[in-house]
């Protein structure tokens, strides 16, 4: 049977009843879980580690880093692995290990539930099913296992705080379709990886974030800051006729910090080019996010700031594809 390792770390799925994170110890977690799911010992040889056990709000960058490490340094020993993780921050987590884990060449399935396993009613068992049969089939991808879908991570985004179906890739089709069978997508496993080398060490989170509305005031970015994601309007339209908006971009471009700019709507992505207003802020040394999630582009813009990088390499970043992100040509892959 495949070995996989099973890294539990929060989350909805392992709470208990009362709704507080249930104490777990790895072996007492895997007994409990083939007795609530006995069908995943048919499935798979399975080993469970808790890295941590906590919401997944509590999140920190380095977690993140944690687990990525502790997935390469088991690669050697295991055919796929799962990761059980909260919903609020999974696509994040998905992101990052989907950009730090992209030469891994093994399966790393991320999945959690929307009501913990203890309930009846509960999407946990057929998540922990599903994540654990896509780890034993040998698809290099990192994804999200989730309803009736698995997505890859550098795509999700989560939809909704109580459906079962929780989280959406909605630029690029799931990797697999999960029902009485698996319908794999014909591309999956085959994007051209290009993360860049010397990513992982640290992640550097000091992005000043921007939801704007209309008739919000604009400032600078804080001191300390190193980037800078717009979350706009549309295809990436700001009201560039605003002083303290012109005044807030000119501040970034001086110090030379990268703006990013991504769009507020889930579908379609940003093109600077299609509207007057986006062409100013292009001209202004915007950068265009194209169809990054909010959270693929966090975690690009965490990588290279942790590696050292500066304005030319998230320029040369959010212009190529590092591990099968939507680009704007709307390809699955690049060669």
């Amino acid at each position: 049977m495949r070995k996989i390792l099973l890294l539990h770390t929060g989350g909805t799925l392992g709470m208990a009843p009362s709704g507080k994170p249930a104490s777990l110890a790895p072996g007492p977690f895997l007994d409990h879980l083939i007795e609530q799911v006995p069908e995943l010992e048919q499935l798979a040889d399975l080993s469970v580690e808790v890295p941590f056990n906590q919401d997944s709000s509590c999140l920190e960058p380095s977690d993140i880093l944690a687990l990525a490490d502790r997935v390469r340094a088991s690669a050697h020993g295991f055919d796929g692995f799962v990761i059980i993780h909260g919903t609020d921050t999974m696509a994040f987590t998905a992101s990052c290990l989907g950009f730090l884990l992209a030469d891994l060449g093994k399966p790393v399935v991320l999945t959690g539930s929307q009501r913990p396993l203890a309930f009846v009613r509960s999407d946990a068992r057929s998540n922990l099913v599903n994540a654990v049969d896509l780890a034993c089939r040998g698809i290099p991808e990192v994804g999200i296992c989730f309803g009736t879908h698995w997505i890859r991570g550098v795509a999700a985004d989560k939809l909704s705080v109580h459906q079962f179906e929780a989280f959406q890739s909605p630029n690029l089709p799931p990797l697999a379709e999960l029902g009485a069978e698996i319908r794999l997508h014909p591309e999956v496993g085959q994007f051209v990886r290009r993360v860049p080398q010397g990513l992982g060490a640290r992640l550097d989170l000091a992005i000043h974030t921007v939801t704007p509305h209309p008739g919000m005031a604009w400032s600078p970015a804080p001191e300390g800051a190193r980037a800078m994601l717009i979350q706009a309007f549309g295809a990436g339209n700001l009201p560039m006729g605003r002083a303290d908006l012109e005044a807030a971009l000119g501040d970034a471009r001086r110090r030379r910090l990268p703006v990013v700019v991504i769009s507020q709507c889930p579908y379609g992505g940003v093109d600077l080019s299609a509207y007057e207003l986006g062409r100013k802020i292009g001209a202004m040394g915007a950068i265009s996010g194209g169809f990054h999630t909010r959270w693929a582009a966090l975690a690009k813009l965490g990588l290279l700031l942790g590696a050292g990088g500066g304005l030319d390499e998230v320029q040369a970043a959010f212009a190529s594809q590092w591990a099968g992100e939507p680009m704007p040509d709307g390809a699955w892959s690049q060669s």
